[in-house]
């Protein structure tokens, strides 16, 4: 590979997973088609789940082969989260009625899926950013009345369709807060400010994989970088609590602290260009 194509894959990756995620379906099958002919079996972490291996081979009914579609191409996948853990049912089981017994609809109260108690069940995996959400407001009105937003109203069903452009973060705000079939009061100022957080936090997001890439030129160099290496940690940690803080739907700290990152990880990328290139 020359050292130009090298250098435009580097930088795809860092494009794809600022956009998209780091663990996103676009990000891991970009890997994946560039990794050995020979990885392994990509369904062997699933082996011996027979939720996974009954709907796998499923050909009919429409929904039920869309969802297991929609779950095959999604970042809970990837992590090795299969069905049993947010549907219930027993996925050491083979027969039909025991495998199914304890999982209920969405639409029951009961259900780990309802959106009241999707907040739970999501939590067992993404901990500071639900911790965040039972905070909002949006939160408190669902609790209370049943009525609002739950994880799966911007990231879809299994997260195999997540919001990550300032766009689409407007366009979901205004559904609610800006649309003539709501019942509630227009106010688009919500889908702006919403919009503009989240450009923050790209932005934030981009200088740190660029310090990060940084440095891993910088250790491969075999460059002093102890002090570099906690500064890139405390930026991401600062990054994380960014992007979960999001999640309270309180645009203003949020971005006062994406800008904080910003600007911390733009100080650390021109000292490690200067370290790696002091002639330029």
């Amino acid at each position: 590979m020359s050292v130009t194509c090298g250098l435009g894959v580097a930088f795809l990756g860092i494009v794809l997973a600022v956009l998209d995620g780091a663990n996103s379906p676009m990000v891991q099958a970009t890997i994946a088609e560039t990794s050995s002919p020979g990885r392994q079996d990509e369904m062997a972490a699933f082996r011996g789940n027979e939720c996974v291996w009954c709907h796998s081979r499923l050909s009919s009914p429409l929904q039920q082969t869309s969802r297991y579609a929609e779950w095959h191409i999604s970042a809970h996948k990837l992590s090795g989260v299969s069905c049993d853990r947010c549907h219930g049912g027993n996925p050491a089981e083979r027969e039909v009625t025991k495998a199914h017994q304890a999982i209920r609809p969405a639409t029951d109260p009961a259900s780990r899926l309802h959106p009241k108690n999707l907040a739970k069940t999501c939590q067992g995996c993404h901990q500071p950013y639900v911790s965040a959400f039972v905070e909002s407001r949006h939160y408190q009105k669902l609790n209370d009345t049943g009525v609002g937003p739950s994880c799966n109203t911007c990231h879809g069903h299994m997260a195999s369709e997540v919001i990550y452009t300032p766009e689409q973060t407007a366009a979901m705000c205004a559904s609610c807060h800006n649309s003539a079939t709501s019942r509630l009061p227009r106010q688009p100022e919500i889908g702006e400010q919403a919009a503009t957080t989240m450009v923050a936090i790209r932005r934030a997001s981009m200088v740190v994989a660029w310090a990060d890439r940084l440095l891993e030129e910088a250790q491969k160099r075999q460059l002093a970088t102890d002090v570099e290496t906690g500064e890139l940690q405390a930026a991401r940690r600062s990054l994380t609590e960014a992007k979960a803080g999001f999640h309270t739907f309180a645009p203003e700290p949020v971005r006062q602290k994406a800008d904080a990152v910003y600007d911390q990880g733009t100080r650390l990328k021109d000292a490690l260009r200067q370290k790696l290139y002091p002639n330029q």
